[in-house]
């Protein structure tokens, strides 16, 4: 996993901001000597805020002046702070604890932090009544249900964002936590290693010539490479229950079939919630027949398929 501080978190000095601007408007000297913060930090931590799509400042008269956005993600945010005002957000909403949350807001899937980081910080959040545990894992308690809504609106104000700094029209096609697939012109230039060209748009590799005008992209910021099973799985996630991505997938999957590595793929796929599809695609390509209930070809469609684009089925 990489090591980085993730631009959605906080920092302390920006939870402080936030509480006294929570308040209402105030003028950035008047800030300076509540917070006790210098110039320049104050400067560049409004500048995060605003980024962040939280707050916006304005100059009146001889002043200026900052103030919570009207964004749907900062007025939750807002009504947290003062709700519930006797909570260190400081140390909630920073760092590890805020990537925590998201991941238990997700899926639940805790298993990309190490036991020791776990342990520090799922320790705070539950002390607090943060987070509960249940049969499935860990989610956050019903009764900060405000937390979870300012997560989510949070997430989609940056997913949003991230998605458009590869091309202003570019279209999310799936999404979960802060990973997705988006389609963008074939014109766009990725930002970040972060996009990574998947789906139809890597066929040409494996002398699969699929042709598109757009180019589709998986964004991860803990994803190396695209492997041949991300690519099968990235191309259902492209259109759920359909015969045609699903035929594109098996093409793939049979072309690439001594680079699978099932226990990879199934494992992912079950991740990805297509953990049924995907077994049914096997147990097609094994015995030419469809299982019941799945959206997949016949198999003669598929063999005149696979001969078309060179396969042998």
């Amino acid at each position: 996993m990489k090591s980085y501080v993730p631009q959605y978190a906080f920092n302390k000095t920006e939870i402080r901001l936030l509480r006294e601007l929570a308040k209402g408007k105030q003028s950035l000297l008047k800030i300076k000597a509540l917070v006790q913060i210098k110039p320049a930090f104050l400067s560049r931590n409004l500048k995060k805020l605003q980024q962040k799509g939280i707050i916006q400042t304005a100059a009146e008269g001889n002043q200026k002046t900052a103030y919570f956005s009207e964004t749907k993600h900062a007025s939750l945010l807002r009504d947290l702070l003062l709700s519930y005002d006797f909570i260190d957000w400081e140390n909630i909403l920073s760092g590890k604890s805020v990537e925590i949350l998201f991941r238990t807001l997700d899926d639940g899937d805790l298993s990309m932090f190490s036991g020791a980081t776990l342990w520090r910080y799922l320790k705070e959040l539950k002390a607090r009544g943060i987070i509960a545990e249940t049969q499935k894992g860990y989610q956050i308690n019903t009764r900060f249900q405000i937390l979870a809504d300012f997560l989510r609106e949070y997430e989609r104000y940056f997913v949003n964002k991230i998605a458009k700094s590869l091309s202003e029209n570019s279209v999310i096609l799936w999404q979960i936590g802060m990973e997705f697939l988006v389609r963008a012109p074939k014109s766009a230039e990725p930002p970040s290693g972060d996009f990574h060209k998947t789906a139809t748009s890597i066929f040409p590799e494996y002398d699969l010539p699929l042709f598109s005008e757009f180019d589709v992209y998986f964004y991860s910021t803990t994803k190396e490479t695209i492997k041949p099973e991300d690519a099968v799985l990235h191309t259902l996630l492209l259109e759920l229950d359909s015969v045609r991505y699903s035929t594109y997938a098996l093409l793939l999957l049979k072309k690439a079939e001594k680079q699978i590595g099932k226990t990879y793929l199934l494992r992912e796929a079950e991740r990805l919630g297509l953990e049924k599809q995907v077994e049914g695609m096997l147990e097609f390509l094994q015995t030419h027949i469809r299982p019941e209930g799945q959206l997949l070809p016949t198999w003669g469609d598929f063999a005149e398929k696979a001969r078309d684009y060179g396969v042998e089925a």
